[in-house]
């Protein structure tokens, strides 16, 4: 009698959380947690898609090298207008391997019921699900791949995955490895005009700044100096010119200058007294005929 007691007071707070949780889900305030796990069986990683968002799901995995396919979710049925069942697509998209760390293709465009099958190359990544804002933050309920390594290409033939678009809005996705999205490796399923590939690369790139753009969508080329001025004729056919200064009449002095074997010219000139300012205004102290040129004390130490 006392052990029934004991049990009826320990289970009554679960019943009401059971009770409360069952009202907050109904009424909207929270969504019910579940989803899928996928064991991949090396070292117990895992993959997981929630129920909260499904814009695009899981449909089969296979580990490679002669793993069997393991199915995670039944496929939508899609029909037509007539309510006959459309016939879907099938898109492929290398993850990695020799191209580098992109996608490719890194978009496409797939209709409601296709399915997008990613196969995983060289070295290992993810294929995760983001929002379009936050290009390399995984997006809550959203799909993951979890990370599938094919070191070297290793794995023959590579691991794949299978993924069916329930929606016909874009969707987003990037490698959630380290400095992968910083640097540009992200993809994309039906992006609109206002909300490209390009600008979602774009932002990854520039959230993460581990990456560089190119000129055409949106980055910076390298500066390059600009040339120094071309030597005239008249100063390139002679060593020795003829270089002036302002004077006190508005005449020119003569000079003399040479130029070296990297093409500057070392040159000297004469001034007369009237050519130095004002003492009172500027030059003080100063050696020449123009304000701000070195001062005397420069030279003579």
């Amino acid at each position: 009698m006392r052990f029934s007691a004991v049990a009826t007071l320990c289970a009554a707070p679960l019943a009401l959380a059971g009770t409360l949780q069952a009202d907050l889900v109904e009424r909207g305030a929270v969504e019910l947690e579940t989803g899928i796990s996928i064991s991949n069986g090396k070292g117990g990683n895992s993959k997981s898609s929630g129920s909260s968002v499904d814009e695009i799901i899981v449909i089969w995995v296979n580990e490679g090298g002669g793993a069997a396919t393991s199915t995670v979710t039944n496929t939508v049925t899609v029909t037509d207008a007539s309510g006959t069942s459309a016939a879907k697509a099938t898109h492929s998209v290398t993850v990695g391997g020799t191209a580098g760390l992109v996608y490719t293709p890194d978009t496409i465009e797939a209709a409601v019921g296709d399915m997008v099958i990613f196969t995983f190359e060289s070295a290992n990544h993810t294929v995760t699900q983001s929002a379009f804002n936050t290009p390399c933050e995984k997006l809550a309920g959203g799909v993951d791949s979890g990370f599938i390594p094919n070191i070297n290409n290793s794995v023959s033939p590579p691991p794949q995955m299978a993924m069916q678009v329930t929606v016909a809005t874009p969707i987003w996705f990037y490698c959630k490895q380290k400095g992968h999205c910083g640097k540009g490796m992200t993809f994309s399923i039906n992006p609109t005009a206002n909300k490209t590939q390009a600008m979602f690369q774009q932002m990854a790139i520039a959230q993460n700044g581990t990456g560089s753009a190119s000129a055409i969508t949106g980055g910076s080329t390298s500066s390059v100096a600009a040339p120094p001025p071309a030597v005239t004729s008249s100063a390139a056919s002679s060593s020795s010119g003829s270089m002036s200064s302002g004077s006190s009449s508005g005449s020119m002095v003569s000079g003399s200058g040479t130029l070296n074997g990297a093409g500057a010219c070392e040159c000297s000139c004469l001034c007369g007294t009237a050519a130095f300012p004002n003492a009172a205004v500027q030059g003080v102290g100063a050696f020449g005929g123009m304000s701000g040129a070195m001062p005397m004390a420069a030279l003579e130490s």
